[in-house]
């Protein structure tokens, strides 16, 4: 948080009075007022070298860079003896980097997932981060810090093209977001929480079914304590907090949450993708995507029951 300071009726700044001798003055007040194990005014100055440090270790680990200024991914545990790595993009530079990679990896087949966090997550809410993976790097782009400059120089284009499949899970209140807060009409989803659905699809009672999370379904389906263990520690960051994804700095733990939530993903689709033929569930999906961003809303009314007429 800023810290105010007071100004003065001269005009001058009240805090550049103080001379250095004040500042000595009152360092070594605070050493002969300590006891024996308080701090001294040694202690405090390396205490506040410390928490530079800190502060600088942690950034240098969230956006390292080589020596020709490339980003060094970030290594993650995923699985039992599993790593992957994830980048976070948080300037313009960083993300013109980034999609160069990217649209090589598109160029080259390979599947990608996304995902989406805000606050809110919907046309009420707002859209900070966007995350797009493969199975080996995640890249989790900064759109608060960013801004919206990044769909036009290239993520509309990945996003709303129907022949570039992405995975994802419950796209409902992602593609409401993108499209009634940014424009953006995301095509071609792959949701798997569908090939999940479709799994228990004898279970209909009354003409619904239940919808499940994420946790649920690697819980059930996948059974990873690894990643779990990265999920829960930043479920349990967001139940703090209701804005959390809105902070700057990310917490490290944030990141790795919206790392492993792509990653999770491509878990899960080994496992059910047998389950549904390929036409009819991009075209299910596609059913799903368009369900909650073409409805007249006041409110955020996600609903835990699989909406009529998605699967066919």
């Amino acid at each position: 948080m800023a810290t105010k300071r007071k100004i003065n009726t001269s005009g001058t700044d009240d805090t550049e009075e103080q001379t250095s001798s004040e500042v000595k003055t009152k360092r070594v007040k605070v050493s002969l007022e300590s006891s024996s194990g308080s701090l001294t005014k040694e202690n405090v100055e390396k205490s506040n070298q410390s928490s530079d440090k800190n502060v600088e270790e942690k950034e240098e680990k969230v956006a390292r860079k080589d020596d020709h200024g490339t980003m060094i991914p970030i290594t993650i545990n995923i699985g039992r003896s599993e790593t992957s790595t994830y980048k976070y993009v948080d300037t313009k530079d960083k993300f013109i980097e980034v999609m160069k990679e990217l649209q090589e990896k598109i160029r080259n087949k390979q599947m990608i997932a996304v995902d989406c966090e805000g606050v809110n997550l919907s046309r009420f809410g707002s859209v900070t981060l966007i995350n797009i993976g493969t199975r080996d790097l995640v890249y989790l782009i900064d759109i608060l810090k960013i801004g919206d400059s990044v769909f036009d120089d290239g993520l509309r284009s990945i996003l709303e093209n129907s022949g570039i499949e992405k995975l994802m899970f419950d796209c409902r209140e992602d593609a409401d977001a993108l499209l009634h807060i940014h424009k953006v009409k995301l095509n071609g989803v792959l949701d798997v929480q569908i090939l999940e659905v479709n799994n228990r699809i004898h279970v209909y009672r009354n003409g619904y079914t239940k919808i499940r999370s994420l946790k649920h379904c690697l819980e059930e389906y996948v059974n990873d304590d690894t990643l779990l263990n990265a999920k829960l520690q930043g479920r349990s960051s967001m139940s703090m907090s209701s804005n959390i994804w809105e902070k700057r700095p990310l917490e490290e733990n944030m990141l790795k949450y919206a790392s492993v939530d792509i990653l999770g993903l491509f878990k899960l689709y080994d496992e059910l993708r047998t389950r549904m033929g390929h036409i009819v569930w991009k075209a299910a999906s596609s059913r799903y995507c368009d369900s909650t961003r073409s409805r007249n809303r006041t409110q955020r009314d996600g609903s835990g029951i699989l909406p009529k007429g998605i699967i066919l």
